[in-house]
């Protein structure tokens, strides 16, 4: 048995990913375990939202996701901001890694229009790449990275080189699905109805012309951009 994670900062393409994995059909998919610890356990991180799931603490959500992981073959897919407060080394041992990116301007707009009100550790960056480099020093090597508008450019080519780098049989059939909100995005689901519309990874958009971006954003992109540099220099090309 295995687990296969997936560090993504808001706005990655990550939910179209784990849509792929579901379509593969061969893993138990976990969607966001550690958001219930980061925003709605005893231990919640952040006051956005009141506390819902009192058994959802960071050791309980890690011991879920080993437990799962021990059973069958698991994908789980979560923001590193999430579980980078308290996931332990031997939780991040136990799995094999990939980061999934996305050029600062178009993910934090993107994030803004959702969550005008977004903290600097909603943005992500820094929490990914932080956990990315404890990654790469427990395994002694840079764990897989993903570039999404390059992924999303070139799909097969892309999986595909990364089933090889992970161990996965390539399934190409898997790159396509039917649209409609899945069981494992209920917490999330008002994230979701892109995900949910969609069919396949959706081609790049090209960037806006001359639309100057909020303020929060454009406060918010110089560290951002300089903690997405350090994991695009190791994307698969």
């Amino acid at each position: 048995m295995s687990i296969l994670a997936l560090w993504a900062t808001p706005r990655t393409v990550s939910t179209a990913f784990e849509r792929m994995m579901i379509e593969r059909g061969d893993h138990t998919v976990l969607d966001e375990p550690w958001s219930r610890a980061y925003y709605f356990g005893p231990e919640r991180r952040s006051g956005r939202y009141p506390l819902v799931f009192p058994e959802s603490s960071y050791t309980a959500v890690e011991a879920g996701v080993l437990a799962a992981g021990a059973a069958s073959s698991v994908f789980v897919k979560d923001m590193a901001y999430h579980a980078a407060p308290a996931i332990t080394d031997h939780a991040l041992g136990s799995m094999t890694h990939t980061f999934l990116v996305r050029d600062p301007m178009a993910a934090l707009s993107s994030l803004h229009r959702q969550w005008p009100d977004f903290t600097d550790v909603e943005a992500g960056y820094g929490s990914q790449r932080s956990l990315f480099e404890r990654v790469a020093d427990l395994s002694g090597a840079a764990p897989v990275v993903i570039d999404s508008d390059v992924l999303r450019a070139e799909p097969d080519r892309i999986i595909a080189a990364w089933c090889h780098r992970v161990g996965l049989e390539h399934r190409p059939q898997s790159l396509r699905w039917s649209a409609g909100m899945r069981p494992e995005w209920q917490l999330w689901r008002d994230w979701y109805d892109n995900a949910a519309a969609s069919t396949s990874f959706a081609p790049p958009s090209p960037p806006a012309a001359d639309i100057e971006p909020p303020q929060h954003v454009t406060e918010l992109l110089p560290t951002a951009r300089a903690a997405f540099e350090v994991l695009r220099r190791h994307a698969m090309t």
